[in-house]
């Protein structure tokens, strides 16, 4: 089960990043912005349906709380590594808490 929440919340990450990128092309629809925010949009879209086809066969509260989690689990490394803009100790409890909140539903 975790598993597949996991995908979800990595198809949720990779959208954002994506429409960072688009964002940062100064929201151009033309070339690569146009390569960026399309990206974003099937990366969104396809981890909402497959989220979708999850509530069928899973209780809502994990199923809402564990791809939530996870995806700004990811985000937040991707923050880090990538865009390497700096987290606040406000920010780093969250992610504590986050840990906690996958290591209780699980």
């Amino acid at each position: 089960m975790l598993i597949k929440f996991i995908l979800i919340g990595i198809g949720m990450a990779l959208g954002g990043v994506f429409m960072k990128n688009w964002a940062n092309q100064q929201y151009s629809l033309q070339g690569i912005g146009l390569l960026f925010l399309s990206s974003a949009l099937l990366s969104y879209s396809a981890s909402l349906t497959y989220y979708g086809l999850q509530l069928r066969s899973t209780n809502f509260s994990i199923a809402t709380i564990l791809p939530i989690v996870i995806n700004i689990l990811i985000v937040l490394l991707i923050t880090i590594s990538y865009y390497h803009e700096p987290l606040s100790i406000k920010q780093w409890t969250g992610v504590l808490l986050g840990f906690c909140a996958i290591a209780l539903l699980h």
